[in-house]
């Protein structure tokens, strides 16, 4: 009879071992869940918690400079907006490179000189744009910008390439050079 005991008593504690691995299990999961939607949550398109200012600098070029080294526009390079990014991208001929950009982003900020350079460098042969991701989340969002910096190069304002990440001058060049042929 002690030996029935012990075995019933064995069996209990078996479904009790097995019931709190299940829910560890469980917690696990939604635990991890929870995480993807958090960095979901704070990802570009949908990170609004961070302002960004823009000021008229007055340049000869009439270009407006959002503050930061990520959205300074160099005298070739053109502002993109939710608002205006149809007339400029998608209704346009010819190829287009944008940027689309955090002004806090570290990364976005690094490669910004050589964006601008690269602007310089495709004057009459293609066009360069920055979009401040948290300012212009309609776009990032239907274009599925999902890091920055994201480089996009339209032709004829469809979509033809897209790379995330740190990319050099030349990078970048070549990116638009093989939908200039």
């Amino acid at each position: 009879m002690a030996e029935d005991q012990n075995t019933i008593q064995d069996n209990n504690n078996m479904k009790i071992a097995v019931t709190i691995i299940i829910l560890l299990v469980v917690l696990l999961a939604v635990a991890v869940f929870s995480l993807q939607q958090k960095k979901n949550s704070n990802s570009v398109v949908s990170d609004t918690a961070a302002t960004n200012t823009t000021e008229n600098t007055g340049s000869a070029s009439g270009r407006d400079t959002v503050a930061g080294d990520a959205g300074s526009l160099g005298k070739n390079e053109v502002k993109l907006t939710d608002a205006n990014f149809a007339s400029e991208v998608e209704n346009s001929k010819g190829v287009f490179l944008v940027d689309f950009y955090l002004s806090t982003c570290p990364h976005c900020q690094k490669v910004a000189k050589d964006v601008t350079a690269v602007s310089d460098e495709l004057v009459g042969k293609a066009k360069v744009g920055k979009l401040e991701g948290r300012e212009s989340n309609t776009t990032a969002t239907k274009y599925n910008v999902q890091g920055v910096p994201t480089f996009i190069v339209f032709k004829d304002g469809k979509q033809v390439d897209q790379a995330e990440g740190e990319r050099t001058k030349q990078q970048l060049l070549d990116m638009v050079n093989k939908y200039l042929k």
